[in-house]
């Protein structure tokens, strides 16, 4: 029995960083939904432009939303989740290799997700670093980012920010 390893100590996730891959896999779920196809479906030839642009709006959210959710896991699991994970095999179920993992991460979601694990959440780092999410979808995600967000929306200079894909609407 002497052999035996101590249990390991396993880390928590913070609500926050559990938040806001929440956030971003409903805002893919969403769009998933709404890239239904049963609008362009049928014997009937007919003008297709309207649903066409519906799809393709809903395809770009979901992929920004997944990569952003992407980005943040690897981020987060690579660079602060202590004791850190198996690196080598979380690559492997992104069909990539160790060495390419770190690069499906930019210095900006590093910086987000320091920002959203901060006492003092920096609101310029989520917006560059996770884009497919927009100012309102932060709140309540914590105290501190909460108490950012209202000191921010204070200042009548301040303009919040929407996801990208709806920024690119306007």
């Amino acid at each position: 029995m002497a052999d035996r390893l101590p249990n390991p100590v396993w880390g928590l996730v913070p609500e926050p960083v559990s938040g806001v891959l929440q956030r971003l896999k409903e805002r893919a779920a969403t769009a998933a939904e709404e890239m239904d196809t049963s609008g362009i479906a049928g014997t009937t030839p007919r003008n297709h432009n309207e649903a066409f642009i519906n799809l393709s709006r809903a395809a770009e959210t979901a992929d920004q939303a997944t990569r952003d959710y992407r980005s943040v896991f690897n981020a987060y699991v690579h660079r602060f989740h202590q004791p850190k994970p198996p690196i080598g095999r979380i690559a492997a179920a992104q069909g990539v290799i160790t060495q390419v993992f770190a690069k499906r991460y930019t210095s900006k979601t590093v910086a987000a997700v320091k920002a959203l694990i901060s006492p003092w959440p920096d609101l310029d780092a989520l917006r560059a670093g996770i884009s497919s999410l927009g100012f309102e979808d932060l709140r309540g995600l914590s105290p501190e980012l909460d108490a950012a967000m209202d000191e921010a929306a204070a200042n009548p200079d301040f303009e919040p920010w929407l996801p990208s894909v709806e920024k690119a609407r306007e």
